[in-house]
C-alpha cells in the first residue's frame, strides 16, 4: 500500500511566493499615492466647506488649498494647480493631476487623479 503525498513541491511554492511577492511590491510602491489623494480630497473637502469659499478669487483659494496641503503632506501637487469652475448656480473647485512612480528598470506606473467639489459644501467627514 502506498502512502499518497499531498501539497505543493517547493518550485510551486517559490512560484506562488515570487507572484505574491510581486503584487505586494506593487501595492508598496502605489499604495503612498493613493494615500496622498485622500489628503487632496480631504483637504479640497475642507476649503469647500470655508464659509467665504463660494465668494473668493482663484489666487486666494490656491493659497488656502497650499495651507491645507502643508499640513496634510501632500507633495504630488501644488495649491497653484487648482482650477476654478464658475457656473451659473454654484462655483467648484477642480483638482486633476497625475503621479508617474518608477516600478521595475524602465517601467513606470502612472496614475491619474481627479477630484471636483462644488464651494460652500459643508464637509461631511465620516
Amino acid at each position: 500500500m502506498f502512502v499518497r503525498q499531498r501539497g505543493i513541491t517547493l518550485v510551486s511554492f517559490i512560484i506562488v511566493l515570487v507572484i505574491v511577492g510581486f503584487f505586494v511590491y506593487m501595492g508598496m510602491v502605489l499604495g503612498p499615492s493613493y494615500s496622498e489623494y485622500y489628503g487632496v480630497v480631504k483637504s479640497m473637502k475642507s476649503l469647500a466647506a470655508q464659509p467665504d469659499a463660494d465668494k473668493q478669487d482663484l489666487g486666494r483659494l490656491q493659497i488656502n488649498l497650499q495651507k491645507y496641503f502643508d499640513v496634510g503632506y501632500v507633495d504630488s501637487v501644488q495649491g497653484k494647480d487648482l482650477k476654478l469652475i464658475r457656473n451659473k448656480t454654484q462655483n467648484e473647485v477642480d483638482m486633476n493631476y497625475e503621479v508617474r512612480k518608477p516600478f521595475i528598470y524602465n517601467i513606470d506606473f502612472v496614475i491619474k487623479f481627479d477630484y471636483s467639489i462644488p464651494l460652500g459644501t459643508p464637509d461631511t467627514r465620516e
